[in-house]
């Protein structure tokens, strides 16, 4: 693992336990997390991601050894939200709007771990009585698949020759995107009456 990688895992330890929790890990990992929870969670993870694709678009070339075409997940959390017959959350692309490319590497850490961590809670939601048909045409708690372990090597080899020079400002961006995704969650909550 590369020193920014390392870094990054280790400061940002502290936030993505605060997130993990705000993000109900105690109902998935118990298995009472309720259908309006779960659309909860896929709205806003579809307000972050969304904002996030959209800034990484704006700077293109800085970013294109991340590939981010197969990296999106807005569609995918788009279709999962029809599925369930949700109304879409407002975007909000301004979450990332002024970030520099060095801070969105930040971000993209935060984002791609979300995958990681997507593959394990998809795992949980399948055991899940009151969620688990609800998943058959759930697109975003698969994440990359087969291909999760690859693209996060890929991703991390891209990070920490983008991000080694400026390690201070991507793990400052990194907590930055925590907190963010936490104020998503928090300002964005449940419909309760979208939920059949």
């Amino acid at each position: 693992m590369s020193d920014l990688l390392s870094r990054l895992r280790q400061e940002t330890r502290p936030l993505h336990e605060e997130t993990e929790q705000l993000f109900y890990t105690e109902a998935l990992r118990n298995g009472t997390l309720s259908p309006i929870d779960y659309t909860h969670l896929l709205r806003t993870h579809l307000v972050f991601h969304q904002a996030l694709e959209t800034a990484i678009d704006s700077h293109a070339d800085f970013f294109q050894d991340y590939e981010p075409e197969i990296r999106r997940k807005t569609s995918w959390l788009v279709a999962d939200l029809a599925y369930l017959q949700a109304t879409l959350p407002a975007p909000m692309p301004e979450l990332f709007a002024d970030w520099s490319p060095v801070a969105l590497l930040g971000a993209t850490y935060v984002g791609e771990g979300s995958m990681l961590g997507g593959t394990i809670i998809g795992r949980l939601l399948q055991q899940n009585e009151a969620i688990q048909p609800l998943l058959t045409h759930a697109r975003f708690y698969q994440g990359y698949g087969p291909a999760t372990g690859s693209n996060w090597k890929n991703f991390g080899t891209f990070l920490t020759q983008k991000g080694t020079p400026f390690a201070d400002d991507v793990v400052a961006s990194a907590g930055r995107a925590f907190a963010l995704y936490q104020r998503v969650l928090l300002q964005n909550q449940p419909e309760i009456s979208q939920i059949n």
